[in-house]
C-alpha cells in the first residue's frame, strides 16, 4: 500500500477528500451571519458592522448629526422626548476568508480525530455555507513549511481548489523537523499566529469576514496586538480546536510518551499536573481577553465533538 493511500485509509488521522466534498448537503443550511447565535458559546459581537439603508430593521437609536432624516422614527421620538433615527441591517455582499492551520501541533488527537483533520472539516464546511450564501471565498492553508493564498471568488472552483490544497497540506503532515539553507525554504519558513494574522490583514479588504481555524496554542502578545489591527476593519471569527489532553493531564505517575520514532517515560508528580493546567489557563485568558478586545466571535470545538452538529448549533438560522 503506498504511503498516500495508508494515510487516506488512517481514519481520524488524516483528512478525507469525500468527507469534505460532501459537507456541502448540509453545509447550505448553515446561517455564517446569523444574528441568534448559540450564546454559550460565543464571545464578542454578532451582528454585521454594515448598517445603511438594507431591507432589515436593527435597531432605534439617538439621532446624530449626519443622520438620514427620512430614517427619524417619529413614534419613538415623541413617546421619549426626543430624536430618534432607525438603523437597517446593509444588504451586501462581502468577502469570506477563511484561515486554516495544519501546523505540526495541529498533528494531534487523543480521541475521534486530530486537531488538523477537524480544522480541515470545519473550513470546508464554511465554505460551502458561505457559497451557498453567494458570498466570495478567498482563505490561506498554513503549514510549518509553506501555505496556500486562494484570492476570494463566488465560484465553486475556488471552494474546490481550497478543499484541494485543505487535503494536500494535511497530507503531509507532520512535516520534517529538519534545517533549510536555501533562500526559497526561507521565505516561506515556520510562521507564528502572529505572523499569520499580520498577513491576513495584508490580504483582506475592509468588511471582509474573516474565520480562523487553529489551536492557537503559540498565541502571544504580539497575536493579541496583530489580532487588535486585524479587527479594525474586519468581522472576526476565531474558531479554537482543543483536546482534552492538551488541558489537563490525566493522571500522575510514570507516563510513557513518544514521537513517533522514540519512546520514552517521564514522571508527573501533582505539581507538575497544576504548573501544565495553570499555563492553559492563562494562554486562554489572553486568548479570550484578546478576542472581546478585537470584537471578534469565538468558539472552542473539541476533537471528540461532531463538527455537523456543532456548526449547525453555531450559525444556525
Amino acid at each position: 500500500m503506498s504511503d498516500t493511500a495508508r494515510k487516506h485509509d488512517t481514519s481520524g488521522v488524516y483528512v478525507d477528500l469525500g468527507t469534505l466534498l460532501s459537507s456541502r448537503g448540509w453545509a447550505r443550511d448553515l446561517k455564517l451571519f446569523a444574528r441568534q447565535a448559540a450564546r454559550s458559546m460565543l464571545l464578542g459581537e454578532t451582528r454585521s458592522r454594515f448598517r445603511g439603508r438594507g431591507m432589515e430593521f436593527e435597531e432605534v437609536r439617538p439621532y446624530q448629526p449626519g443622520d438620514d432624516i427620512r430614517n427619524i422614527d417619529w413614534r419613538v421620538s415623541a413617546r421619549a422626548g426626543g430624536t430618534y433615527t432607525k438603523l437597517f441591517c446593509e444588504e451586501r455582499e462581502r468577502p469570506v476568508h477563511i484561515v486554516v492551520d495544519q501546523r505540526n501541533s495541529m498533528f494531534f488527537g487523543s480521541s475521534e480525530r486530530f486537531k488538523s483533520v477537524l480544522a480541515a472539516e470545519i473550513a470546508s464546511a464554511i465554505a460551502w455555507a458561505a457559497l451557498a450564501g453567494s458570498d466570495r471565498i478567498g482563505g490561506q492553508v498554513i503549514s510549518d513549511y509553506g501555505e496556500s493564498d486562494i484570492r476570494a471568488k463566488r465560484t465553486k472552483d475556488a471552494v474546490l481548489r481550497f478543499v484541494r490544497d485543505l487535503v494536500s497540506y494535511n497530507q503531509q503532515l507532520p512535516q520534517p523537523e529538519i534545517e533549510r539553507n536555501d533562500s526559497k525554504s526561507n521565505s516561506t519558513s515556520k510562521k507564528t499566529i502572529a505572523q499569520v494574522l499580520e498577513e491576513c490583514r495584508r490580504l483582506t479588504r475592509p468588511g471582509t469576514a474573516i474565520f480562523i481555524i487553529s489551536d492557537f496554542h503559540d498565541f502571544d502578545p504580539a497575536a493579541a496586538k496583530a489580532l487588535s489591527m486585524l479587527g479594525r476593519h474586519t468581522d472576526i471569527s476565531l474558531i479554537q480546536i482543543a483536546d482534552a489532553l492538551e488541558q489537563q493531564l490525566p493522571f500522575s505517575g510514570q507516563v510513557a510518551i513518544s514521537d513517533g520514532k522514540n519512546r520514552s517515560s517521564v514522571q508527573l508528580s501533582a505539581s507538575v499536573r497544576a504548573s501544565f493546567e495553570q499555563q492553559y489557563q492563562t494562554r486562554q485568558a489572553a486568548l479570550l481577553k484578546a478576542a472581546t478586545r478585537s470584537r471578534a466571535l469565538y468558539t472552542q470545538i473539541a476533537t471528540d465533538a461532531d463538527p455537523r452538529r456543532t456548526l449547525s448549533q453555531i450559525f444556525r438560522k
